[in-house]
């Protein structure tokens, strides 16, 4: 199963040739979860903030089917 990981600001650097206009592909094994993608990437659990999966919140026990788009966000800070 294939599905599309868009990544925010710092949590590009985790992924080798990260595209952010296109975000990157990968390849799962059916039921994984969330945790088990950012796992996948090498993106530690503390680095994210906040998952979207297909535009909606998302925890690290979602499960994943294929042809999903999950976005990981990292805490934002500024003043």
């Amino acid at each position: 199963m294939s599905l599309t990981v868009m990544l925010a600001a710092s949590l590009r650097k985790y992924v080798t040739d990260y595209n952010p206009a296109t975000g990157q592909m990968v390849e799962i094994a059916p039921g994984t979860t969330v945790r088990g993608l950012a796992d996948l990437l090498g993106i530690p659990p503390e680095e994210v903030k906040l998952i979207m999966v297909n535009g909606r919140s998302g925890e690290w026990d979602t499960i994943l089917e294929g042809d999903e788009r999950v976005a990981l966000f990292p805490p934002v800070g500024g003043g």
